[in-house]
């Protein structure tokens, strides 16, 4: 069920799959797109970590505050369960996601219309099988953050879900809109973190840092010699 990041990291997802809400209504899954998506894969008749994965997303979020749910960036989830209709999606809503009224507007729950679970799940690397000794489905629990054209940018998984985490994460799959605009600061914090695979989360990027430090280092030592060089040679034109 391990994701393959590296096989995955930059595909895009199909834009005209047609997907259901919680409320009846169909729509593409490119009219979410425009904006970074943060896609959570589930199942409505999971009592486990599906409903968790969804109230602690709802909590994290709650705790973002550089970025608008809706606004800037929108939240889908999913079910990979052939059995889901609309009406699991609206009582897995109701009774167990715990997304407040106010999160509504940017996240909606949905099934699949056509069919093609697999086929959906499977443009991100997402994996499950059923089993019949759990009876349950077996899963990875993991944020997948699409790009405004639909690419997958990065993985997050539960384990490692916070506020700064999500927020950088959007970032990364803003980074189109944010190096084309005037938002200098998350310009900076791009530039400033990187995604450390072996350990799953955001670090500061040492590498840059440091090379950022060397240039300056540089650039101050070169003006601190053409300075003393220009202070010499006015000293020397005035016979001192």
């Amino acid at each position: 069920m391990q994701i393959d990041e590296p096989r995955f990291l930059g595909n895009r997802i199909v834009g005209e799959t047609v997907l259901t809400d919680a409320e009846g209504k169909d729509f593409r899954m490119g009219e979410l797109l425009g904006k970074p998506v943060i896609l959570l894969l589930s199942y409505y008749g999971c009592d486990g970590t599906c409903p968790t994965m969804n109230s602690e997303l709802a909590k994290v979020l709650d705790k973002v505050t550089r970025f608008e749910l809706g606004k800037d960036y929108r939240v889908l989830t999913v079910s990979f369960d052939k059995r889901d209709t609309p009406a699991t999606a609206r009582e897995f809503l109701a009774k167990a996601a715990g997304v407040p009224e106010k999160m509504k507007s940017g996240w909606r729950h949905a099934v699949v219309k056509t069919g093609a679970v697999e086929q959906f799940a499977g443009e991100v690397g997402y994996r499950f099988f059923w089993s019949d000794a759990a009876r349950a489905f077996l899963h990875p629990n993991v944020l997948v953050f699409l790009t405004p054209e639909g690419r997958v940018a990065r993985y997050i998984y539960g384990t490692r879900m916070d506020a700064k985490t999500v927020e950088l994460a959007i970032t990364d799959a803003d980074w189109e809109r944010i190096s084309n605009s005037t938002a200098v600061f998350d310009m900076l914090t791009g530039a400033c973190f990187s995604y450390n695979y072996a350990e799953g989360k955001y670090q500061l990027n040492y590498s840059l840092l440091a090379g950022v430090g060397s240039l300056l280092l540089g650039l101050t030592l070169m003006a601190l010699g053409a300075w003393m060089y220009r202070r010499k040679m006015a000293r020397k034109s005035q016979g001192i």
